[in-house]
């Protein structure tokens, strides 16, 4: 680095000094900027420190590029002598084999190619010879290993940035700039030489390439070099690729690059050579492969795309893709909720963004509602409802043209307000859904109902709660609509019978939903029958029934992250533990719940019989525990996080 500071990479200096101790060649590749060639060099200077004389640097960034060339600039460098009519690939080969040594072969982007065919014939003819060289793209020769490089941890970047800023970061967030520089040692040492390196901007401007010839003069010469190497359909891509947000996957990048001359083939072809040049951060997952471009390397391509002129066009097939995605899913989520929640949550970032560029647009804010109405299930079954609401909220605000859009929009909102507990704005956007009849939009009538009952729970009108689900139970038979209708309506059937003390009779409609659930694979549903059957159980004293109960409701809450079921869960087998005199038990995930409460917000809406029950149980751990140890224990599950809070019900463990 120019300021001679080294931090950090000590785990990554360990991992490759081991490959390089098993195997006798290493790629280093990775983004501009990583610091390839910093942390190279500081490699080959603790071997020559190890073994004096041993390693041999050579700087390839100059390079001719062919074999004969590159060759004699090797020979050169070692000194070895080049007989007259003698090859000089045979003179550095006999130097080579005069003793062990390690050869550093330094930024061998432009001549990767020809680089690769070389290491590949030095490794077969010097059996002592170990290579190691950095690139941001593979050498390509069979057999390669390679190591990629990322960025620095937070903690290294802020002490870099630290390092080398000093009081000109003044009361910035050095996490916060690292971060938006991808925590790249190039990016941070340039911000840092800077007068305010929290306003540095130092990668968006193309015309770095054309003012700063030095490769790593500035982050925009560092990636405008990278470019240089680009075919034309990897640059088009590169910019193309630069609307999505976070990550993307293949069909995405389809959909929005393959127009203007690129054909699919022709995208995916790119999207390989751009993961190839580390321009692309290539990442795989359960759901197969995504990819990445850090945030440095997107703004130059998003600065790309709007010297092409075609970010108008880029964003909207980005929006249009997206609503595509939440068309199918909305639809697809009947009958395979967890794999449609596992194929849109990676998108959650891109979706946020074409609903942002919808609203916007006057113009297109039908289409932002139409996308945040799609996502129901993420916002009211799987734990994003915080985001869910502000993007609803700011759409019916935004867009209030009676349409089908709109009123879709309403009966979600409904739903979550419902969740939160908030009667209030539920009556007020139900009285809206009951008045409201848009050609094209989906018959609310039995959700008028379902919505109601639930608000009569709430206030404990027992008798209205049960006419109204019985109307809607009905309606949502007759239109055949299972989920999101029929199945959850045993929640209130199941809750309206224990508020009249009907608590067998719960238990037995609560097991009939959840082998229709099961039959349905509604899973989501079934978590919130097993919670409320845990809750009837522990009233009939059936304590290991209600236990195993809960347990399962916390399992099936835990895949989709459901934070409602997950935290009245805690609650429900709090009072189970507290009746079966476990009080530390109990106290402690009494306090994981208060505090996931808190964290989420916004209050939820608990069941009455829950609340009643609760009230109880805290009174008496109150009373029959040392105040100074319940508040102890109140605090430490106040201290610890949901999911380790479950696991501890779950596995029934110690703290």
């Amino acid at each position: 680095m120019g300021a001679d500071l080294f931090v950090g990479r000590r785990a990554e200096s360990a991992e490759i000094r081991g490959l390089l101790g098993r195997r006798r060649h290493l790629t280093l590749t990775g983004a501009a900027g990583a610091g390839k060639s910093t942390l190279a060099r500081r490699l080959a200077d603790t071997i020559e420190q190890a073994s004096p004389g041993s390693v041999c640097v050579l700087d390839l960034s100059e390079a001719p590029d062919d074999l004969p060339g590159l060759t004699g600039m090797l020979a050169r460098a070692l000194g070895a002598r080049v007989r007259p009519g003698a090859s000089a690939f045979d003179a550095v080969a006999v130097e080579l084999l005069s003793r062990p040594r390690t050869l550093v072969l330094d930024d061998c982007d432009r001549v990767a190619g020809t680089a690769g065919v070389l290491v590949d014939r030095l490794l077969r003819e010097v059996g002592v010879l170990r290579v190691l060289a950095t690139s941001r793209q593979r050498l390509g020769f069979t057999g390669e290993h390679t190591y990629q490089l990322g960025g620095l941890s937070e903690d290294e970047a802020v002490e870099l940035l630290t390092g080398l800023a000093g009081d000109r970061l003044g009361g910035a967030d050095p996490a916060g700039i690292c971060r938006r520089l991808d925590n790249l040692p190039l990016a941070i040492e340039l911000a840092a030489a800077v007068p305010d390196p929290a306003a540095a901007d130092l990668f968006t401007d193309r015309r770095d390439v054309r003012r700063d010839t030095r490769r790593h003069g500035s982050m925009g010469a560092a990636l405008g070099w990278s470019h240089d190497r680009c075919g034309r359909e990897e640059r088009l891509v590169w910019a193309r690729v630069s609307v999505f947000s976070e990550g993307f996957d293949a069909e995405a990048a389809q959909h929005v690059c393959a127009y203007g001359g690129l054909t699919v083939e022709q995208v995916l072809g790119a999207l390989r050579g751009l993961s190839d040049k580390s321009v692309l951060l290539c990442e795989k997952d359960g759901g197969g492969v995504r990819y990445r471009l850090p945030n440095t390397v997107r703004a130059f391509g998003a600065a790309l795309l709007e010297d092409l002129g075609e970010a108008e066009e880029a964003r909207r097939r980005h929006r249009d893709h997206f609503l595509g995605l939440t068309a199918r899913a909305t639809t697809g989520w009947r009958n395979d909720q967890l794999g449609w929640y596992h194929r849109v949550l990676p998108d959650l970032a891109n979706l946020r963004e074409a609903v942002e560029d919808c609203y916007a647009r006057p113009e297109e804010r039908r289409k932002g509602l139409e996308l945040v109405g799609n996502l129901w299930f993420l916002w009211v079954c799987c734990g994003r409802a915080a985001l869910g609401y502000e993007l609803l909220r700011r759409g019916l605000d935004l867009e209030r043209r009676p349409s089908a859009e709109r009123l879709k929009a309403l009966w979600v909102q409904t739903w979550m307000s419902i969740q939160r507990g908030d009667v209030e704005d539920a009556e007020r956007t139900l009285d809206e859904c009951a008045t409201s009849d848009w050609e094209g939009a989906v018959d609310l009538a039995p959700y008028v109902s379902h919505f109601r009952s639930h608000l009569a729970v709430a206030r404990g009108d027992v008798g209205k709660a049960l006419w109204l689900i019985r109307d809607a139970r009905e309606r949502h038979r007759s239109s055949g609509d299972v989920f999101p209708g029929f199945l959850p309506t045993y929640i209130v059937v199941a809750t309206g019978m224990m508020l009249s003390g009907e608590y067998a009779q719960a238990t037995a409609v609560l097991r009939e939903g959840r082998e229709l659930c099961a039959s349905y694979r509604d899973y989501w549903t079934l978590a919130r029958l097993d919670l409320i059957l845990g809750l009837a159980e522990h009233i009939l004293d059936n304590t290991a029934a209600a236990t195993a109960s809960v347990r399962e409701s916390l399992r099936g809450a835990r895949m989709f992250d459901d934070g409602v079921c997950l935290t009245e869960g805690l609650e429900v087998f709090a009072v189970i533990a507290e009746g079966d005199a476990h009080d530390a038990l109990a106290l402690f995930l009494l306090g994981a719940a208060a505090a996931a409460r808190e964290n989420a917000g916004t209050p939820s809406l608990r069941s009455p019989v829950l609340t009643e029950l609760l009230r109880r149980s805290e009174a008496r751990l109150l009373a029959r525990n040392d105040k100074e140890e319940h508040d102890r224990l109140i605090g430490t599950g106040r201290s610890t996080d949901l999911l380790t809070a479950v696991e501890h019900a779950l596995q029934g463990l110690a703290f």
